[in-house]
């Protein structure tokens, strides 16, 4: 039980193992009896760590707890409970005035503290919200030991972090002076947006997608979806290949407001398989197919006139390959496919063509999206010979152009490679092929 006479007459804090703070506060009582000096005394140098209900470093033979250079929140007349120090006051303590009051407003500014660790303790809703009272929401994290992730005490504490936009993030490896608490086999890392970004932007583009996103899922709220919007501009703009991926990954678990809401548009258009036009950004044609004999192969060009018929309506369709998607490219009105020729020309291009599908030809294209100047387009890439649809620079007597595979770098400066795709005007819904 804890007692005043008890705290008051324990021997002081042990500042040999343990760092001895600026203002601690471990041998006053609560509030009342001193002149009070808020920490930090300059926002300028925020506190590096809080430990609450800590008790500074304790080594026993069940394992090592606490930290030895941290201010330890804990009630104001707990004495340390274990190891070599029990019985003795609390190294840089900031009391409380017990375990459901968690108020350290008069001791520690909003805002101000770096890292704030919890070790199996209770975390109540009180106490929750003194954590995200102090927690800075631009560089600060909060890592807890020894919790169950769906327990009522990491619920409290996720509730109130996200208020600060400060997510979970699952697999978080922790800096070297937050490891080694060998009294516990688990931890959680809670972190800014800043960090939280910079972590989703290395799952997508190391193609860990699983990671990525369940992240994404724990980061859906209003601040975290702008900040995936963010994440993904930035991978957008730096031409990774991985971005569609992630977008279907989203999509096919279920995720697809969050692709509705931090993607462009052309995204869902896509990955719902809606009919859609796909136009020339360079030479703002958009693809046509024009069949004859439907039973051959035929060539695919560009028409700068129509935009809305049958002739220039696609769908997506998607497969995965090798843990990637990839996409079938299908007319509307011919049901035919786009795939590359065989054969080359003097320059090492290809003719798209479209034919009527079967399983000895690939037709599957990655699609990677681009930026260029501000705006969304796409390159489609031939899965079997990595080479990207472009449109000829010249027109034939028609005004319409070629469609070709080019010859070189598939994600090089090439406006020609750059392809727009958005909703058709005219969906036909009536007499729509089911693909």
């Amino acid at each position: 039980m804890h007692s005043l006479s008890g705290w008051k007459y324990a021997q002081g804090p042990n500042y040999v193992t343990n760092s001895n703070k600026t203002y601690p506060y471990s041998e006053c009582p609560y509030l009342g009896e001193y002149r009070l000096v808020k920490l930090p005394v300059s926002l300028n140098n925020l506190i590096e760590h809080v430990d609450y209900w800590g008790e500074g470093r304790i080594v026993t033979q069940h394992g090592i707890s606490g930290f030895s250079d941290c201010y330890n929140v804990n009630h104001v007349f707990q004495l340390v409970s274990n190891g070599p120090d029990r019985g003795r006051k609390i190294p840089n303590r900031i009391p409380v005035v017990n375990y459901t009051n968690c108020d350290t407003s008069p001791y520690i500014k909003d805002h101000s503290v770096e890292v704030v660790t919890v070790m199996g303790a209770p975390i109540n809703n009180s106490c929750a919200r003194d954590i995200a009272r102090m927690i800075n929401p631009d560089v600060g994290k909060v890592v807890t030991y020894g919790f169950e992730n769906n327990s009522a005490e990491i619920r409290n504490l996720t509730s109130e972090l996200k208020k600060k936009s400060i997510f979970y993030c699952p697999k978080y490896t922790l800096p070297s002076k937050l490891r080694g608490l060998t009294l516990f086999d688990s931890n959680m890392a809670f972190l800014n947006l800043t960090e939280i970004k910079d972590i989703l932007y290395n799952k997508v583009t190391d193609g860990v997608y699983d990671d990525a996103v369940a992240l994404t899922k724990i980061m859906d709220t209003e601040a975290g979806s702008e900040a995936i919007g963010e994440v993904v501009v930035k991978l957008i703009g730096e031409k990774c290949g991985n971005v569609m991926s992630y977008a279907y990954k989203l999509w096919n678990s279920g995720a697809t407001e969050v692709v509705q809401n931090s993607f462009p548009t052309p995204f869902q258009l896509i990955l719902k398989g809606e009919v859609v036009t796909i136009v020339n950004k360079e030479y703002q044609q958009a693809m046509k197919l024009e069949v004859g004999n439907s039973k051959t192969d035929i060539p695919v060009l560009g028409d700068s006139s129509d935009k809305i018929s049958k002739k220039v309506s696609w769908k997506f369709q998607t497969e995965v390959e090798n843990g990637n998607v990839v996409f079938k490219i299908c007319n509307l009105e011919h049901n035919m496919y786009l795939k590359l020729d065989e054969n080359t020309d003097n320059l090492g291009d290809r003719k798209v063509l479209a034919s009527l599908g079967n399983s000895e030809v690939k037709y599957t294209y990655y699609v990677e999206p681009v930026m260029t100047n501000g705006h969304i387009a796409f390159r489609l890439i031939d899965t079997q010979y990595h080479q990207a649809v472009k449109m000829d620079e010249k027109e034939d007597s028609n005004g319409t152009r070629q469609l070709w595979g080019h010859n070189g770098d598939p994600r090089g400066d090439n406006k020609s490679l750059d392809w727009v795709i958005a909703a058709n005007t005219k969906i036909w819904e009536k007499e729509a092929i089911e693909l």
